[in-house]
This record gives structure tokens, sequence and C-alpha cells, in this order.
């Protein structure tokens, strides 16, 4: 969890140090910034919302730090869990209308249950800190210059 949470942390200031590089009104970038969290939060950064959300803007989740943060997280607290101990769920013989395993309800939310559908979201989130960062090289190499 803790690794989830600082991989998350470290894209999200990668991202405002590509924003913010080379602008000597810092306000406007941040209000980019907290434009893009506070948009990515509310619509599409759970994957709770991916079964109502528009169908022809589905793809811009994955544009989303806070998706594959909470998308990870799902996956690393709810694998596992059986939340009827009384009932035995691996015959299946509980009602249709209870959720008994952690596994269901990723399944309910479309998360993959492979090992791989955790660590995808960590690896995108470093390849996303990765571009951000290059971005901020790129832009301090441009300011470089420009003195």
């Amino acid at each position: 969890m803790i690794f989830t949470l600082m991989t998350v942390a470290f894209s999200s200031i990668s991202m405002t140090l590509a924003i913010v590089t080379g602008h000597s009104n810092v306000s406007l970038p941040l209000y980019v910034i907290n434009t893009y969290f506070t948009f990515m939060m509310i619509f599409w950064c759970l994957p709770l919302y991916s079964g109502t959300m528009i169908p022809q803007l589905t793809w811009l989740q994955y544009f989303s730090i806070p998706y594959y943060g909470f998308t990870a997280l799902h996956h690393n607290e709810f694998w596992g869990l059986n939340f009827c101990p009384s009932l035995n769920t691996t015959q299946g013989n509980h009602p249709s209308y209870e959720m008994c395993s952690g596994e269901e309800f990723l399944l309910m939310q479309d998360i993959d249950l492979s090992r791989w559908g955790l660590w995808k979201n960590h690896v995108t989130l470093a390849i996303l800190s990765l571009i951000f960062l290059i971005i901020t090289y790129l832009r301090i190499l441009c300011l470089k210059r420009n003195f």
C-alpha cells in the first residue's frame, strides 16, 4: 500500500514539475494542476465510475494518475478477503445478491485479478513519472539556453 501511495505521489509531483518548470507566474500552472486532479478525481479516478461513464469518454481514464492509484489500492486491499466466513465461497453456495469475496468485488469493478493486474498500475505510474521528468529536464535545458 505504501509503495502504491509513493508511486502516485511521485508521479503527481513529477507532473507538477513538468507543468510548472519555466513559468515565472506559478499560479496559472497550479490552477491547471488543481483542475486536472479535481476533474480526474470526480469523474475518472475510481473504477466504480467506469460502468456509468459516457462510452465515448472512457479512454480518458487512462490519462488519470488517481485511476491507476485507486485500481492498485483496490487490488491490494480486496484480494483474498472473505466477507462471509460462515459460507463456503469455493462451492458457490451463497445467494447471488451477496458478495462474499474480495475477488467478486474486484470483478464487479472490472479489475484484472492476475498479478499483472496489480503491477501494471505501478509500471504505468513509473512510466508516467519518467515521461514527466524527461519533459521537465527538456524544459530546464531550454531555460538554460535562453539565459
